[in-house]
């Protein structure tokens, strides 16, 4: 195996797959139904590791350039790895658990048990893919800004090292024999 598989960041795509291929084996329906903005959702498990993906992708793309940079930092890079991966597999973990429900169950006179424990099932996974959402974001702010740290370190060195060539091997140029001089 290279060194290339054998990375932190391979897990934002390894583990909502295993967890998701799981998921989809191990859960009470073939389905999750989610409850968002007065509509249902009804997503099957390949879908929601799908979204799970896409959330994952730009951030996976971030640390591969962070390490062949060598700007990486091992415990950021490490706490973004871990809470993302904690966070897909209680998501995955919730709906896997979650008993399927009946969507009429919402209109009934008084409130149904089964309908509120789903209700309280629904309302956390949504709570927690929107703490994933975040957590990629701040780990993508974070990224850029030591991208563009690193863009700016590195045309300091450059136009050092042109000052220097300039000053120093240019026979045409005086301005760097005086300086010498009177140092």
């Amino acid at each position: 195996m290279t060194a290339r598989l054998i990375r932190a960041e391979n897990l934002l795509w390894a583990v909502p797959i295993l967890f998701g291929l799981l998921a989809n084996y191990a859960a009470y329906s073939d389905v999750a139904l989610v409850y968002l903005d007065d509509n249902y959702y009804i997503l099957t498990f390949p879908t929601i590791i799908g979204i799970s993906l896409l959330v994952m992708l730009i951030p996976f793309m971030m640390h591969s350039v962070l390490r062949d940079l060598g700007q990486r930092s091992f415990f950021a890079s490490w706490a973004h790895v871990f809470f993302s991966c904690l966070l897909i597999a209680t998501i995955l973990f919730i709906y896997t658990y979650a008993l399927p429900i009946n969507i009429k169950w919402r209109y009934y006179m008084g409130e149904l048990p089964a309908y509120k424990k789903w209700s309280y099932y629904n309302t956390l996974a949504l709570g927690i893919f929107q703490l994933l959402v975040y957590i990629q974001a701040a780990y993508l702010v974070y990224g850029v800004g030591v991208l563009v740290k690193h863009r700016v370190d590195q045309k300091r060195l450059e136009r050092e090292h042109y000052d220097y060539i300039i000053d120093h091997l240019d026979p045409n140029n005086t301005s760097g024999l005086s300086k010498s001089a009177v140092a």
